[in-house]
């Protein structure tokens, strides 16, 4: 992968302002290795090849955020573009400080996908892994290879059971179906929360070890759900406990309330003990700060939270 970019930052015009605006342009270079089986017409014996392909995508964005320590706040406009398509998202963050401590993290997402040209069924295929998401997203859908995946390209087992947090931001995952739920190549718009717990009400406050944990409550709706005979219902949800470790990079989440879809499609595609299997992560390495991680003296304005 190659990025070359260009940042553009604009003067703040008030010296004791900690607010930040900023356009970023990216073009991605990106050249991926497959996997063709194949059968040899003479021998009857199975081929396997690697072929190699290259594709591109622009990327322009603009940014205004403000780290300070109370009610920090950012926004970001993303356009990407690329051979077949072009693709719109608006993400909002704000950070709701409690008084005792802690707080309550907000996002908003708002997205459009737009066909270049007619639409049709060769260009749906293959524009998948960029269309707009509600469920957890995995490692092939990570087109501009921005995240860090344990387990890229897994499919079963612990590893494959990683996401990362975009477009809607839901923490559930239905990797398994031919069409995932709450994707759409239309437009889609969701809400997030994450708060953590008053010591007051922590049931774990009693142990020798302090855990971290969160409530989380993800709720979206998409294009398709406003369909005619559409399965399920207009908005779908998913809420549950969130685990932070090492300050926040690491991520577990173990969803316990959700729409009747993805429960559904649990109660066919999984057996024995759910939890677990419901059970997501992200490894978000690409949010690292290092004032915000060692907390130097000086820099770190924000609060660990957000």
């Amino acid at each position: 992968k190659l990025v070359p970019s260009v940042k553009v930052v604009f003067r703040n015009t008030d010296p004791l302002s900690s607010v930040r605006k900023f356009i970023v342009w990216k073009t991605f270079l990106i050249r991926e290795g497959g996997l063709l089986l194949s059968i040899d017409t003479a021998s009857g014996q199975p081929v396997i090849r690697y072929p190699t392909s290259g594709r591109y995508l622009n990327r322009l964005e603009g940014t205004i955020e403000n780290e300070r320590a109370l009610y920090p706040y950012s926004a970001t406009l993303r356009l990407d573009q690329a051979k077949d398509f072009v693709r719109l998202g608006l993400e909002g963050k704000y950070f709701f400080n409690y008084a005792k401590g802690g707080g309550m993290s907000l996002r908003i997402f708002a997205g459009k996908f737009l066909y270049m040209g007619q639409k049709t069924l060769t260009k749906e295929f293959l524009t998948d892994r960029y269309h707009l998401n509600m469920t957890g997203p995995n490692g092939a859908e990570d087109y501009t290879y921005d995240n860090y995946f344990a387990g890229r390209n897994e499919y079963q087992g612990v590893l494959s059971q990683q996401i990362m947090i975009g477009d809607g931001g839901f923490k559930v995952r239905s990797d398994l179906l031919a069409s995932k739920i709450g994707k759409t190549d239309n437009w889609l718009a969701a809400a997030n929360f994450s708060s953590s717990v008053p010591r007051a009400w922590d049931p774990l406050r009693v142990l020798p070890v302090k855990i971290p944990w969160k409530l989380f409550l993800d709720v979206g709706t998409y294009a398709d759900a406003w369909q005619p005979n559409a399965p399920g219902g207009r908005f779908l949800y998913d809420a549950g406990i969130q685990v932070p470790l090492l300050k926040g990079l690491v991520n577990f989440y173990f969803p316990l309330l959700y729409s009747k879809v993805y429960r559904d499609y649990f109660k066919t595609t999984l057996s024995g003990p759910r939890l677990w299997k419901v059970m997501s992560f992200s490894i978000d390495i690409q949010n690292f700060k290092f004032h915000k991680f060692f907390h130097l003296p000086g820099l770190n304005t924000a609060p660990k939270e957000y």
